[in-house]
């Protein structure tokens, strides 16, 4: 009988265990809350996460963005409940087995000042680290008598009242009206509201003083543009200014004569900010490109005075680099009151032809090889260079950050065939690295010498010139980098 007992408690508890293994969340949690200046919680409150930071330790690295397929939950907007608490899900690990420690996301209510914040959202050592900081962790835990550490509550805090009016009706709907606005992403649709014809009203405005610029485009999506001009906003003071709207300027001009022409795949790409204006201050800015015609010219037809920054890539060739330093900057005019005419110049770029191989020297077909040529604007922000995109069109939501750079010409990249050869047609030389992506094998890990590793593959580019290299892959089970 004692036999028959102890066999069924044995069969409950398997059970037990099988219940939670196949409940437990497939991803980690983080408990987020979200609380006004007085403590109070904020139900609704929309919350984006959008990246995260590694846990501390040997493995040192910076911000990536939220991982996508298998490997991590989509990055979806949860609401705050009447406690002011979302749930939201995360990757556990960053990469391979490297752990998640802290995300960012957006948090936004219509009744308060939005926020981006970063939370660190476990604190338990990863795996592999010694007994020492297991310890250490044990002890701060006691210390803290809490056996799970708490995420930190964002605080939002209350926002002002501005209202911008266009005093001019122009030719654009009534409702193509804009606002770009200092540290507001375009087209955050969240952050203004467009009470009546020409006026745009947000409460969720912080107190200091801002740059605010109203922008209308017409029925063709050409803009017309107002000054930027200071608003201060002031807590329980509604703020008022208003605008004259009025036609962009032209920018056009060819590339540099001296390249082989027809020119293919032209594209030239501008971004205008405010004048005596940091861009680390993220000012309002613009951002625009056009292609360039077989014979070298272009035109850009309405683009706001300010400081221009402009830079230009064709098969073969890209524009001289702005200030002759890595990475790579644009090339700077300053645009107004009138049209501005110029030649952007351009140098060679190379051409890299990768062979790819498996751990037994067979070529390895559908490996994607791919180059990350950075540009920065205003010694600030950097990106992939040739970012092809208009802020007309993410007003108007017509792009998103993520399918207009699938729409981007493959500059960068290269797929091998059949016998493993993958081209990358059009690289600049200052590209020291490329990464190869394959679903069963991957480029043996570096180490980098600063306290991480890297699965890139290095080499020095020679300008106007084929450049030739073979790797060597291993199988994609055979190591994983990890804190320890």
């Amino acid at each position: 009988a004692r036999l028959r007992v102890g066999g069924t408690v044995l069969a409950a508890v398997l059970i037990l265990i099988g219940w939670a293994v196949l409940t437990a969340p497939r991803h980690p949690i983080a408990v987020i809350r979200v609380v006004d200046g007085a403590g109070k919680p904020v139900e609704g409150a929309v919350i984006v996460p959008d990246g995260m930071r590694t846990k501390p330790g040997p493995y040192v690295s910076g911000h990536y963005g939220w991982m996508r397929g298998t490997n991590g939950p989509p990055a979806l907007a949860v609401r705050t409940d009447r406690d002011g608490v979302a749930l939201v899900s995360y990757p556990k690990y960053v990469f391979e087995r490297i752990e998640t420690g802290q995300i960012s996301f957006s948090v936004n209510h219509r009744g308060f000042v939005p926020d981006r914040p970063f939370r660190v959202v476990t604190t338990v050592p990863p795996a592999g680290a010694p007994l020492r900081e297991w310890l250490n962790y044990l002890i701060e835990r006691v210390k803290m008598r809490a056996l799970v550490a708490q995420t930190l509550p964002v605080v939002l805090n209350a926002g002002a009242t501005v209202r911008l009016t266009a005093t001019t009706t122009g030719s654009g709907p009534a409702d193509r009206l804009f606002a770009l606005f200092s540290n507001v992403a375009p087209g955050d649709e969240n952050f203004w509201t467009n009470p009546a014809s020409g006026v745009l009203l947000s409460q969720q405005v912080p107190s200091g003083t801002h740059l605010a610029q109203l922008v209308r485009l017409d029925g063709d999506g050409i803009p017309s543009f107002s000054e930027v001009v200071p608003v201060t906003a002031v807590i329980g003071t509604p703020s008022e200014v208003q605008l004259e709207l009025r036609r962009g300027l032209v920018v056009s001009g060819r590339l540099d004569l001296s390249i082989r022409h027809p020119i293919r795949h032209g594209r030239v790409i501008a971004q205008v900010t405010p004048l005596h204006t940091q861009a680390r201050d993220q000012p309002p800015q613009w951002h625009a490109w056009t292609e360039a015609r077989e014979d070298g010219t272009f035109r850009l037809a309405s683009l706001p005075p300010g400081f221009l920054e402009i830079s230009a890539i064709c098969d073969g060739f890209i524009s001289t680099n702005g200030f002759g330093q890595s990475p790579r900057h644009p090339q700077t005019r300053e645009l107004g009151p009138g049209d501005l005419d110029l030649v952007i110049g351009m140098e060679p770029t190379a051409r890299l032809e990768v062979t790819v191989l498996d751990p037994r020297g067979k070529p390895v077909p559908n490996a994607r090889v791919a180059t990350w040529p950075n540009i920065q604007y205003g010694f600030w922000s950097s990106t992939i260079f040739g970012d092809c995109y208009n802020t007309a069109d993410f007003l108007l939501k017509t792009v998103t950050r993520e399918n207009w750079r699938r729409a981007m010409p493959p500059d960068f990249e290269g797929t091998s065939d059949s016998d493993g050869l993958a081209v990358v047609p059009n690289v600049p030389v200052e590209v020291q690295q490329f990464a190869v992506e394959h679903g069963a094998f991957q480029l043996p890990a570096i180490d980098t010498g600063i306290g991480e590793k890297r699965r890139d593959a290095t080499l020095t580019l020679v300008r106007g010139k084929t450049n030739r290299v073979t790797v060597r892959l291993e199988p994609r089970t055979a190591s994983q980098i990890s804190h320890y």
